[in-house]
């Protein structure tokens, strides 16, 4: 295992950052849809805002697109820190954004 500890280490807390962030995204993703729920029911509403839920299960969806993102680079830097090698990972990461940016755009489109 080439790679100082300090460099598995500092992977390693980079990767809990990603799951922590997914984690958060997923968290607020059940959020919305709880409230749309709890909303739903104080007005007495027959049927449910389909809107807010969907909205959250987006969320909720993009976290654990983050947490396997996460886990891609992890094992990859892995992989580098081991080779005692750096790959900058210019493609990985634009498509990441793609996506991201993709998902964005299109609940933007649907709240206007």
């Amino acid at each position: 295992m080439m790679g100082s500890p300090s460099d598995h280490l500092a992977n390693e807390r980079t990767f809990l950052a990603w799951v922590r962030t997914g984690i958060a995204l997923i968290g607020f993703g059940f959020v919305i849809a709880k409230f749309a729920l709890f909303i739903s029911i104080l007005k007495g509403a027959k049927t449910l805002s389909s809107s807010s839920v969907t909205y959250g299960e987006v969320m909720i969806i993009l976290g654990g697109i983050v947490i396997f993102y996460g886990l891609y680079s992890y094992l990859e830097n892995e992989k580098d820190i081991s080779r005692n090698q750096y790959r900058p990972r210019v493609l990985p990461n634009m498509i990441f954004v793609g996506i991201i940016l993709a998902i964005t755009v299109i609940l933007a489109l649907f709240i206007i």
